[in-house]
């Protein structure tokens, strides 16, 4: 059974799709100040079955890559964890970039990052944000509190720290995403605040719930500029913390990456469970 939920907040009213569950708790989908419409209601009980079968199906190849993460974590030598540790930074840090439109090539991100040699004839703006994105991770990974206002503010001003003077603020007017009109920025707060109320208190499947939070935190846009980067940032602290190695959107993906974020943020979340799942898939034999 499904129903449709309402909070009144500053005098708006927020929708919520809630599944309940035999025995279970209720599963429910953050929507926003729009009433969901009978089709999206049909569409949601239909998602609801064919996530959970897809989830059930990959349970055991996930169980074993968290396994043999686990096991590398905690067997490995330590020159082993900081060659690990290197190759994840320079891999998510270049094709996080390079999503974004870095001019940074992949020898270029390894070597500004790990042997501090800055490459010539590329921007200021691409080198500076490279440096930037490795800090933010490592920040992230030694943030011992689950997603916040804090932590979302704090890895966007360290992206954008001496790059841009809005650094570590919502942004303070409109905004145009390709053909899409951002969200009115005066509601960005209680949006954010509202969408962590409903991730804090969630039970998904880890993989569904960061695939959920991402669309809809990309979907607010939240920032001028960042705001991709701090959404796959916020991704991985969800993973880290829940036991999974960090899932990095490749560049070569990204035509695939971006149609599964356009359909999750009209709400169907399917495609882009089944991105990341891939993409963990693919990106989990350096663990065994």
């Amino acid at each position: 059974m499904t129903f449709v939920r309402k909070k009144k907040i500053n005098g708006r009213e927020y929708y919520y799709l809630v599944k309940s569950v035999r025995n279970e708790k209720n599963i429910e989908r953050y929507i926003g100040l729009n009433p969901p419409t009978k089709k999206e209601i049909m569409l949601f009980e239909e998602e609801y079955d064919n996530t959970k079968t897809f989830l059930i199906l990959k349970e055991e190849t996930l169980s074993k890559i968290k396994q043999a993460y686990k096991k590398k974590l905690t067997k490995a030598s330590k020159d082993e964890l900081i060659k690990l540790e290197e190759h994840i930074i320079t891999q998510f840090t270049y094709n996080t970039s390079r999503i974004e439109g870095s001019a940074l090539t992949l020898k270029d991100t390894s070597l500004l990052l790990n042997q501090g040699i800055a490459p010539n004839n590329k921007p200021f703006r691409d080198i500076k944000e490279v440096e930037n994105h490795k800090k933010a991770y490592l920040f992230l990974k030694s943030y011992k509190k689950d997603i916040d206002r804090n932590l979302i503010l704090s890895l966007h001003r360290i992206l954008k720290q001496d790059i841009t003077e809005d650094a570590g603020t919502f942004r303070n007017a409109g905004v145009r995403i390709g053909d899409m009109i951002g969200l009115n920025h005066k509601l960005i707060s209680t949006e954010i605040k509202n969408l962590l109320e409903w991730y804090n208190k969630n039970l998904l499947h880890p993989i569904e719930l960061v695939s959920q939070f991402h669309c809809i935190f990309e979907r607010i846009h939240p920032f001028f500029d960042g705001n991709g980067r701090v959404g796959r940032l916020l991704m991985n602290h969800t993973l880290l913390r829940k036991g999974y190695p960090p899932v990095i959107m490749q560049n070569k993906n990204k035509k695939r990456y971006y149609n599964a974020l356009i359909k999750g943020q009209k709400g169907n979340y399917l495609l882009i469970i089944k991105y990341i799942v891939s993409e963990i898939e693919t990106q989990s034999g350096i663990f065994f």
